[in-house]
């Protein structure tokens, strides 16, 4: 089962979670987005996303195709 979170990014252009919280339909996290745009008047932008789990982020940079992948080593 997906869960959504909200995300955001400050006025350092670093990105935030500006909730804990995570919730079981987009349209539920977009709904709490417009009570966090309020909280934080830093955000530049917020936004929501799916959340995921380590394993998707391992994944995604295994299949990355990295041309610099000996670091300069011949």
């Amino acid at each position: 089962m997906d869960r959504w979170i909200v995300m955001g990014r400050d006025e350092c252009n670093e990105e935030f979670r500006p909730s804990d919280k995570s919730w079981a339909s987009e349209d539920e996290a977009y709904t709490e987005l417009s009570s966090l745009r309020e909280r934080y008047a830093e955000a530049r932008s917020m936004w929501v996303e799916m959340l995921r789990d380590k394993d998707y982020y391992l994944e995604k940079h295994r299949d990355y195709d990295y041309p610099d992948d000996d670091y300069g080593y011949y």
